[in-house]
């Protein structure tokens, strides 16, 4: 299975790593997640073993979801680094 990045945006500051893999368990399991910080509001970088397609479908179901009152902006980068 291919490894695909999905990344999660609009988290809130108090997010972490853990409480990211949890908030996913019903939807998927994550290989690896990053956090990164670098535009003033957390972003997650989750690694997942699936095809592209079913990645971009993840992202949709992630996409508008509510966490700790944050929406969720989820979405599949075009290139996969």
């Amino acid at each position: 299975m291919q490894q695909i990045h999905i990344v999660i945006g609009n988290l809130p500051d108090d997010v972490t790593e853990d409480g990211i893999r949890e908030a996913l368990s019903s939807f998927a399991q994550a290989d690896q997640i990053r956090l990164a910080n670098e535009s003033g509001t957390p972003t997650a970088l989750v690694d997942v073993g699936m095809s592209r397609a079913q990645a971009e479908s993840l992202a949709q179901r992630i996409n508008g979801r509510v966490y700790q009152g944050r929406v969720l902006r989820a979405w599949v980068p075009k290139m996969d680094w």
